[in-house]
């Protein structure tokens, strides 16, 4: 940040009127850099109460979530520490500054990333089958499809050398995964816990329905703002 305003302060003082087409491309990237760790932010506060106030009750041999999960103990492992690993470990991927300060631990940690996946997605349309709400099977269904066929389009990407579709694919993948923290956390609130099974369906298909589509929103957008921005460049010059 002290660069960029060092740097148009010099454009200032030595042509007079170049300070204004350097200032937008500073704010929109400020702006943006607030925004994504706001989001982090946010899913980190989710995921810290989904485990406090749910997760926790899993090591509990009493409670209506272990006895729930009691005839399938091990599909519930095969699903969920990979499932948690992925979340874990996803979220560091989107780090600026480790992709570029150690690649290698990024290219570790995404190949982890991609085996989790691959055990996770499929082993949660198994234990969806095996619960009684019959109703989120397909959501399960879908929701694990497109957790695959996104992280294998990634990996593609980037074994085919397309770095920028690879971020993108990556960008849809994720989401995904957050499903499950977020459709937890939502549940957890009073009105919709009252609903009952209407609401609980309710909100995993209109979680699952964003991740669809919301990441191609923010990545057209994206792309839009930077075409505006190379634009804007040549026009002030």
């Amino acid at each position: 940040m002290l660069l960029r305003l060092d740097c148009a302060a010099g454009v200032r003082s030595a042509g007079g009127g170049n300070l204004a087409a350097v200032a937008p491309a500073s704010v929109t990237r400020r702006n943006s850099f607030q925004a994504k760790h706001a989001m982090w932010i946010v899913f980190g506060l989710m995921t810290v109460f989904v485990v406090v106030t749910r997760d926790r009750a899993l090591l509990d041999h009493k409670s209506f979530l272990r006895q729930r999960y009691a005839a399938i103990p091990w599909l519930m492992f095969a699903h969920g520490i990979p499932g948690a690993l992925a979340l874990l470990l996803g979220a560091f991927q989107f780090s600026n500054r480790l992709r570029q300060r150690h690649p290698q631990l990024h290219r570790v940690m995404g190949r982890i990333y991609v085996g989790c996946v691959a055990i996770s997605a499929p082993v949660a349309i198994a234990v969806s089958l095996s619960l009684p709400i019959m109703t989120l099977t397909m959501a399960s269904v879908i929701q694990a499809t497109g957790w695959l066929a996104t992280t294998a389009t990634g990996l593609y990407c980037i074994r085919t050398g397309r770095i920028q579709q690879h971020r993108e694919w990556m960008m849809r993948s994720y989401p995904f995964a957050m499903v499950f923290i977020i459709v937890r956390a939502i549940n957890s609130i009073p009105a919709i816990t009252r609903m009952g099974e209407a609401g609980i369906a309710t909100v995993v298909w209109s979680v699952i329905a964003t991740a669809c589509f919301l990441p191609s929103f923010v990545i057209a957008w994206q792309a839009l703002a930077a075409s505006r921005r190379a634009v804007k460049v040549p026009t002030a010059a």
